[in-house]
C-alpha cells in the first residue's frame, strides 16, 4: 500500500556538487508506509524516528522494493550520491542492502571514522559534502564514470566490472537493468504503450518488461499506466530509511540484480 495523500510533505533539490545526486527533506504527518525503489544512489541519511534522538546512518545500494514503515512526526533529511562517488573506507561492496551507522552527537555534530563533521541541512548540505571530500572520505571512481556515460576506457572489461562491483556493490550489468526498468516506468507513465515501450527500450517481448518492472519496481504495466498522465514523468526513487535498509539486510541473503535476463 502506498503513502496516504497528505501524509508526507517533501521537498527535493538538485546539487551544485558533482558529487551529489539529489537532496531530499520529508516530514511524516501520518503512520504511513512507503516503497524505497532502487535508483542507482546511496544515501547518507539523518533521521529522528518517533521523537528520539537523530541518527546517522550510510546506506548502500538496493535492487528490489522495500517497504518502509513511518510514524507520524518521524523527518528525514537524505543525501544521494551518484553511484560513481563511495568511501574508500566503506565502499558499495560493503554497504550494499544495508545500513551503517555513524554516531551523532548531541544533535549537533557526528562522526565517520575520526572525523567529526558538522550535521547538514536542507540549505547547506553541499557544505558536509565539500568537507567530507577534503578530507579524503569520498572520492569519485573515473572508471565508473567512464562506464556510466559509455566512454573508452583503457582496462579490459573485466577490470571495469571488478571497479563497478567494489564502488557501486552492482554489477554493471544489474546496474543497467535497474535504469532500464526506471527509463521503461517513466515511459509508461508518460503514456506510451507497453508493447511500444518494450520494442524501445530492447526488452525480448511484454513479458519480459513485465518482469523486470516487477522485480526491481514492483509494479506491472498495467499498474503503471493506469498512473499515466500529465506530470507523471518518473516512477519515483523514495529515499532508503535507515531502519528498512538494516531490516532488508537482516531478513535474507543478498540479492542479485544479474538474474534478470
Amino acid at each position: 500500500m502506498g503513502p496516504v495523500e497528505g501524509s508526507i510533505v517533501e521537498d527535493e533539490r538538485a546539487s551544485d556538487s558533482p558529487l551529489v545526486a539529489s537532496i531530499r527533506r520529508v516530514r511524516f504527518t501520518a503512520d504511513v508506509t512507503e516503497t524505497v525503489l532502487p535508483d542507482g544512489s546511496w544515501d547518507l541519511l539523518f533521521m529522528r524516528h518517533a521523537g528520539g534522538p537523530l541518527i546517522a546512518v550510510q546506506t548502500g545500494q538496493i535492487v528490489a522494493p522495500l517497504p518502509v514503515h513511518h510514524v507520524a512526526g518521524d523527518e528525514m533529511l537524505v543525501l544521494a550520491f551518484k553511484p560513481e562517488v563511495y568511501m574508500p573506507r566503506l565502499p558499495g561492496h560493503q554497504t550494499f542492502q544495508r545500513g551503517v551507522a555513524r554516531p551523532v552527537e548531541r544533535d549537533r555534530r557526528f562522526w565517520i571514522d575520526a572525523e567529526r563533521l558538522e550535521l547538514p541541512s536542507f540549505d547547506n548540505a553541499e557544505q558536509l559534502v565539500a568537507a567530507m571530500a577534503g578530507k579524503g572520505l569520498l572520492e569519485r571512481d573515473p572508471v565508473v564514470a567512464r562506464a556510466l556515460h559509455g566512454a573508452r576506457q583503457r582496462l579490459d572489461e573485466r577490470s571495469v566490472q571488478r571497479h563497478f562491483a567494489e564502488v557501486t556493490g552492482l554489477s554493471f550489468k544489474g546496474f543497467q537493468q535497474i535504469a532500464r526498468a526506471r527509463e521503461a516506468a517513466r515511459l509508461l507513465l508518460a503514456g506510451q504503450a507497453p508493447s511500444d515501450v518494450a520494442a524501445a527500450l530492447g526488452f525480448s517481448d511484454q513479458s519480459h518488461l513485465t518482469h523486470s518492472l516487477k522485480r526491481f519496481l514492483g509494479q506491472t504495466p498495467g499498474q503503471l499506466a493506469n498512473r499515466a498522465g500529465p506530470g507523471r514523468a518518473g516512477p519515483g526513487h523514495r529515499r532508503q530509511s535507515a531502519i528498512g535498509v538494516v531490516a532488508a539486510a537482516e531478513r535474507g541473503p543478498r540479492m542479485d540484480a544479474n538474474n534478470e535476463r
